[in-house]
């Protein structure tokens, strides 16, 4: 399993090395179940009802706000600066959702960003107009969650 891994993490990193340029996603892109980058915690509330969980963590992000499928985080004035979904109710506003392809989000919005943690292999597109990306993390072509964050 692990030489398994290994292999395809190198088959991902000369995919990507060979394709060219990493494509760019819109602002309009950076919204999970429609709740976006920036929305009011009042916002959120209001589209997705109350959470499963509310988390009060005091640091940055201070909240976390968790659905059946959705996490948001909040931040110091209460609005929106992080989501995470692993559920296909929860895709991005073109219609990319945990459990696609991968060859489906490269039709949808071309050459990702391969980026390799110790946590796992992540595909990622910056955004054309912030300091946000869309985050897709990615399990044997499969999209396992999609992520929306922001640099600072």
């Amino acid at each position: 399993m692990k030489m398994h891994l290994c292999f395809a993490l190198l088959l991902l990193i000369a995919n990507t090395a060979w394709a060219g340029e990493t494509s760019l996603v819109e602002n309009r892109e950076l919204s999970l179940g429609g709740v976006a980058i920036g929305d009011t915690e009042a916002s959120v509330l209001r589209r997705l009802g109350q959470p499963v969980r509310r988390i009060d963590a005091g640091d940055a992000p201070g909240i976390q706000l968790d659905y059946a499928g959705l996490t948001v985080w909040l931040g110091e004035e209460h609005q929106v600066v992080e989501l995470l979904s692993v559920s296909k109710r929860h895709c991005t506003p073109s219609g990319v959702c945990p459990g696609m392809s991968l060859a489906q989000v490269k039709k949808k919005h071309g050459q990702p960003l391969a980026i390799f943690r110790e946590d796992g292999a992540f595909m990622e597109y910056p955004s054309s107009g912030s300091s946000c990306w869309l985050q897709f993390a990615v399990d044997e072509d499969r999209i396992m969650s999609v992520r929306v964050e922001c640099q600072p």
